[in-house]
């Protein structure tokens, strides 16, 4: 599997993904496009980019890289004036977990999958993460202005969700609804396959049949 990321400048964006230690394999250019692809051991990244620039809005989380040293990452990411956020200690990166900026605006996580020697034990307070998909992509809906929309979630008893809608959430099947974080993250468990989403279409149909009445369901862009 190849990534894909558009960025506005091929050259700034290649040497950001150099100091994560990757090199470029390829590359071409044309009057109107560029592309790079770079790997790291048997991970590729590919760099594209177009005139006139896309436009794509920063994503809450592009990629997630796993480091077996995650310190010595972040020491050389500061020696190129790029500093690390520490997100804390979360059960999927024990050796610790933290948030860089690309030069887009985008989100990309670096972890250590578990603590070497020289790291001391992890306390019960230690091993948590500051980082919340949800509420990243939430911050990203209020930097464009936010939504209009309540959260279309209702409560397990059929009582509807005071609250506003903050993330848009979609399935497999393309249908989508705006949620309050609390409620949004129960879909994320409840509904497989659901995935936080900024396009427009319906609701969730299935997962609001089960706990609303099916007239105040409303849809999406109606």
């Amino acid at each position: 599997m190849v990534a894909v990321t558009y960025v506005r400048d091929i050259g700034t964006s290649r040497a950001f993904y150099e100091l994560l230690g990757f090199r470029e394999h390829s590359s071409g250019h044309a009057a109107t496009s560029a592309w790079c692809s770079l790997h790291h051991g048997i991970n590729q990244v590919l760099l594209a980019s177009t005139t006139p620039s896309l436009g794509i809005p920063a994503l809450p989380l592009l990629f997630y890289f796993f480091f077996d040293d995650v310190d010595a990452v972040a020491d050389g990411l500061r020696s190129a004036d790029v500093v690390p956020e520490h997100m804390g200690y979360p059960a999927h990166a024990l050796g610790g977990e933290m948030r860089l900026t690309d030069p887009d605006g985008n989100t990309v996580l670096i972890g250590q999958r578990t603590r070497s020697v020289s790291q001391p034990p992890l306390s019960e307070k230690d091993a948590t993460s500051r980082f919340s998909l949800l509420r990243a992509a939430a911050a990203v809906v209020a930097a464009r202005g936010g939504s209009n929309r309540g959260c279309q979630a209702g409560s397990a008893d059929g009582a509807p969700c005071a609250n506003g809608g903050e993330v848009k959430l979609a399935d497999p099947g393309g249908d989508c609804v705006w949620a309050c974080l609390d409620h949004a993250d129960e879909i994320l468990v409840a509904v497989r396959g659901a995935f936080i989403t900024l396009q427009d279409g319906p609701g969730i149909k299935e997962f609001l049949a089960r706990r609303v009445p099916k007239s105040t369901v409303r849809l999406v862009g109606q």
